[in-house]
């Protein structure tokens, strides 16, 4: 069995045990045997483990069919919001702030939308906990925000990362697939949200 195939197997076998994780632990929190925070915290937990999961599927489907993404006109404010509100429990639970800002009035452009959902989704997970882990006296604050350059439009998740810089991408992505954590500064975890977000991105000819 092909690398890539494998990988597909693997994760549309996780999913299953995933949602079940996430229905035991409503119902416990229904029949009192999981305590409230308890219960919200595995749900949370479980979902943003099954979407990137599906982000990761999106990914590989699109590298077995070797396709590019079909793009169509999407609104870019409308996305955001729609981002920050999947965002939102997830970014409540490591106790974020999400912000949306987008300044000024902007037409629709071209992009897909399931893949734009899906790498600012994966983004969003990873630089939430990242900006958790941040030793930081003031709040903790997660923007997704969108702006004009002289090469187009930008879209993006901001925050204050420390430990994040172009240098320490170039470094992480020299890395992933030969080390374990490419990105040892950043999070406890491998950031393998990032990396499904720039994998989801080349596929729609931009980068992260």
């Amino acid at each position: 069995m092909r690398a890539d195939s494998l990988l597909l197997s693997v994760a549309e076998q996780l999913k299953a045990p995933l949602t079940a994780i996430a229905r035991q632990a409503e119902l416990g929190q229904l029949t009192g045997q999981v305590g409230l925070t308890d219960a919200a915290a595995i749900r949370t937990q479980a979902a943003a483990a099954l979407t990137l999961v599906d982000s990761y599927l999106l990914r590989l489907d699109l590298m077995h069919r070797q396709t590019k993404m079909q793009l169509e006109p999407v609104s870019i404010a409308s996305t955001l919001t729609d981002a920050a509100h999947d965002l939102s429990r997830f970014a409540n639970h490591y106790n974020v702030q999400l912000e949306v800002e987008v300044q000024g009035k902007y037409g629709p452009v071209m992009s897909n939308p399931q893949g734009l959902r899906a790498a600012l989704l994966s983004l969003g997970f990873a630089l939430v906990e990242a900006q958790a882990s941040q030793d930081m006296s003031g709040p903790r604050r997660v923007v997704l925000a969108t702006h004009r350059t002289p090469h187009g439009i930008v879209t993006g998740i901001y925050g204050q990362y420390e430990k994040l810089s172009s240098g320490h991408w170039r470094t992480a992505l020299g890395l992933a697939g030969h080390a374990h954590q490419p990105l040892p500064a950043l999070i406890s975890g491998n950031g393998a949200g990032l990396f499904v977000a720039d994998a989801i991105l080349r596929s729609m000819e931009t980068r992260l």
